[in-house]
């Protein structure tokens, strides 16, 4: 799958390189999902946000599903905040996973493992 990860830093980046084994293509970028950086997910099927205090509005999640954005994965130290009703009604599965330790990055990829698994099951 192709996989943005927006606002890494350099001990989760490398674990999550460790854990990929070159699986996915993976794009890694230090800036925070925003409105000027939302472009970046074009014709990305994952996107992954980290990092502190990280919100996602409605009007980014609408961007990301034109942008085709699949899934994504909210992988931060403390609780998501975003429009979850938005991303409840709309073509954009999520999931959020605690960032406790780099090593939870293993989960990460497990998680988009599944996804393509299920979506090479259902072509």
């Amino acid at each position: 799958m192709k996989v943005i990860v927006y606002h890494i830093n350099q001990i989760d980046k490398q674990f999550l390189a460790l854990a990929n084994h070159k699986r996915h293509k993976l794009t890694i970028i230090s800036v925070p999902l925003d409105e000027t950086t939302v472009y970046f997910a074009q014709a990305k099927d994952v996107v992954i946000i980290t990092g502190d205090d990280c919100s996602v509005s409605s009007a980014i999640l609408k961007k990301l599903i034109s942008l085709g954005v699949r899934y994504m994965i909210a992988w931060l130290k403390d609780s998501f905040t975003g429009d979850l009703p938005e991303i409840k009604d709309d073509r954009l599965e999520w999931i959020s996973v605690r960032n406790a330790d780099p090593s939870d990055a293993y989960e990460v990829i497990d998680i988009i493992n599944r996804w393509q698994k299920n979506d090479d099951d259902h072509n």
